[in-house]
């Protein structure tokens, strides 16, 4: 039957040759692009995989670029090192020749130039070796890292040295003209300090009376450097205040609440990355770091500004509530030693003006232009293994007793080490009324030793009763205002006791840095520290630390400058050329350890990158197989659907023609 309501020929046809056009196109776009998923409609369960995997391979080519940087790192490192080994052995060359007796002090001095020149040229090849601008030799940075890896957890540390002459210790440092104070102290100067208690470079500190409340909260630093800049034109010295504060290590971090920086609030936290960013984004005043041991935090910052914890739980992060006051540097103008003291009669000046606590509550002790550091009275009590005191670094042993000369054997036990030499002191100034000695006849002792006044008629006579008592090192003698001083070269302690009335005879008495100490009688004692004077052997760095030094008289003390090296490496005798082979072998085996740090750690990244190489072709040939089209497969569809959209395409034709004959059985 033919029917003409409905072409339902014609309709299927042209359904046919839509859906071949379809297939045609599709078969010709994962032909001409190589894959099988184009768009997410073409394969939507395994679009996702499709993203991570582009994202992995992605990621594995930066990290493979990433250990090419690092290998180039270890390789710029380690030719430096390698030609620093050169230099190393041919100085090893010189002093072997040196050893020889034979060499006149000429040929000596030859030697000695071309020692330095190399050791020169060591420090000038620390300083050019660097990997985009990061000095990998001097010591300013401690480590480097790379993420050889596609994770958060594959980062590779490469952990870099100082190899230069001082750290060999083939070269010592010299001109050290920058001085650091320990943590400035709070008080309040309402009961005022004189423009010139404290001197610096024999002018005075200040450029007029302190008389400021510079207790805790009031950015005690900050306004003393304020107040001794304001008299730099004098003394031709320029201080700068800043602050910084480290916190005890915490291994995990867990903080159960928040706690402030500066009244600013810091959020809880789960990681130690995080609570040093949360600081920096929360805290004002502060710049947080994180050091390298991962586990303590160091705010700071560089105006001096009091730094103030408080808050809930401050402990969680290794914090402790308080007010932290800053630290002062001052330094010449004209790059020379600074020298600051106490304006005292035992610094030289015609009166005790001024007293060392009040140039250590500015955190400094008492420094002349040889970088000589004298301190503030000891403590009373003896050094003991649990008090915290270095000298440069090297931690101080026990004392066997109180006093400054105990405690200056104490530090000169560790002078190999710190090239610093300690040396005690102690002074008593009495006031003598010669009218009353007949009263005081053997009443008052000296360190135990009755002295008898009773024959006393003036200053020299008293100087003879107490000398001719043979107390110690103690030797008294007389002033220029014509008062009697007892002096003890090693830094004994001084007692005095007066078993009769106080003030007999012995009307007042001073302490070392001119402090007036009340007379005792009725036969209580007074009891007199002495100090101690540090000297380094070479005219270098001194530096204390530690959280006791206050029980040698000191205060935290630090002094740097920028290296001006000086070799250490003599020849210019044969003992001293054959001495200097054990400090250059020292320093080719720290060259030695030094290059195997970098190899194996070049040998980790070789590692590292191959086994990513490994993942990056798993995972190729993983999106491969998802992704990619099937050649064979869709070159014959593409045949398939061309040949049936033809055929379709004659029949469609052969229906359209249909009617024709139609037409003719109605006409």
């Amino acid at each position: 039957m033919n029917i003409i309501g409905n072409y339902t020929n014609t309709n299927f046809l042209q359904r046919s040759i839509s859906h071949q056009i379809k297939e045609i196109r599709e078969t010709s776009e994962r032909i001409s692009s190589g894959k099988r998923v184009n768009r997410a409609s073409d394969d939507v369960a395994s679009i996702g995989t499709i993203s991570r995997l582009n994202a992995e391979l992605g990621s594995i080519s930066q990290a493979l670029l990433n250990g090419g940087q690092a290998k180039v790192l270890t390789q710029t490192a380690e030719s430096g090192l390698s030609s620093i080994n050169n230099l190393l052995s041919r100085v090893r060359e010189l002093a072997v020749e040196g050893t020889g007796s034979t060499l006149t002090d000429a040929d000596r001095t030859t030697l000695q130039v071309e020692v330095d020149a190399y050791l020169a040229e060591i420090d000038a090849i620390t300083l050019a070796t660097k990997f985009n601008d990061i000095k990998l030799l001097d010591g300013s940075t401690s480590k480097v890292a790379f993420n050889i890896g596609i994770e958060k957890n594959t980062t590779l540390d490469i952990g870099l040295t100082d190899v230069d002459s001082i750290a060999l210790s083939l070269s010592a440092t010299s001109g050290v003209n920058e001085f650091t104070s320990g943590r400035v102290s709070s008080f309040n100067y309402s009961s005022n300090l004189a423009a010139n208690d404290i001197l610096i470079n024999g002018e005075n500190a200040l450029a007029a009376t302190l008389t400021s409340n510079l207790t805790s909260g009031n950015n005690t630093a900050t306004a003393l450097a304020t107040a001794i800049n304001a008299n730099t034109s004098s003394h031709g010295a320029v201080a700068t205040a800043f602050n910084k504060l480290t916190s005890s290590a915490v291994a995990t971090l867990s903080m159960s609440n928040t706690f402030t920086i500066n009244s600013d609030v810091i959020s809880t936290q789960t990681s130690m990355t995080n609570l040093v960013t949360e600081i920096n984004q929360a805290a004002s005043g502060v710049t947080a770091t994180l050091n390298s041991d991962e586990k303590t935090i160091t705010l700071s910052n560089t105006t001096g500004n009091d730094i103030v914890i408080a808050g809930n739980a401050p402990g969680d992060a290794g914090f402790t509530s308080g007010t932290y006051l800053g630290f002062l540097k001052l330094v010449n103008n004209d790059d020379t030693f600074v020298k600051i003291e106490a304006n005292t009669k035992a610094n030289g000046y015609s009166s005790n003006q001024g007293n060392i606590d009040d140039l250590q509550r500015f955190g400094f002790n008492e420094i002349d232009s040889s970088t000589q550091i004298s301190s503030d009275l000891v403590s009373t009590n003896a050094l003991t293994a649990s008090h915290d005191i270095k000298i440069n670094d090297v931690a101080v042993g026990t004392s066997t007793s109180s006093s400054a000369a105990a405690k200056a054997v104490a530090i000169n036990a560790i002078s190999t080490s710190t090239n610093v030499t300690a040396s005690g002191s102690n002074l008593v100034t009495l006031t003598v009324n010669v009218g009353e000695a007949s009263s005081a006849s053997s009443n008052i002792s000296i360190n135990g030793n009755a002295v008898n006044f009773s024959s006393v008629t003036n200053a020299a006579t008293t100087i003879a009763a107490i000398n001719n008592a043979s107390i110690g090192d103690i030797v008294a003698s007389v002033n220029t205002d014509a008062d009697v001083q007892l002096t003890s070269a090693s830094g004994a302690d001084i007692i005095i006791t007066h078993a009769g009335t106080a003030g007999v005879f012995f009307d007042a008495h001073t302490d070392a840095t001119g402090a007036t100490i009340s007379v005792a009688g009725g036969g209580s004692s007074v009891t007199f520290k002495g100090l101690i004077e540090l000297t380094h052997a070479s005219t270098d760095t001194i530096k204390i630390s530690g959280d006791d030094v206050a029980e040698i008289g000191m205060k935290d003390q630090a002094s740097t400058s920028s290296p001006s090296a000086g070799s250490t490496i003599s020849v210019s005798s044969s003992t001293n050329a054959t001495s200097a082979l054990t400090s250059i072998d020292t320093a080719i085996d720290t060259i030695a350890n030094a290059r195997g740090k970098f190899g194996s750690a070049e040998n980790r990244i070789d590692h590292r990158i191959n086994n990513l190489i490994d993942v990056q072709i798993t995972s190729t040939s993983r999106l491969s197989k998802i992704e990619d089209a099937d050649f064979a497969l869709e070159t014959s569809r593409l045949a398939k659907a061309q040949i049936i959209s033809k055929a379709a395409s004659s029949m469609l034709a052969q229906a359209n023609a249909s009617g024709d004959i139609l037409l003719r059985l109605v006409t």
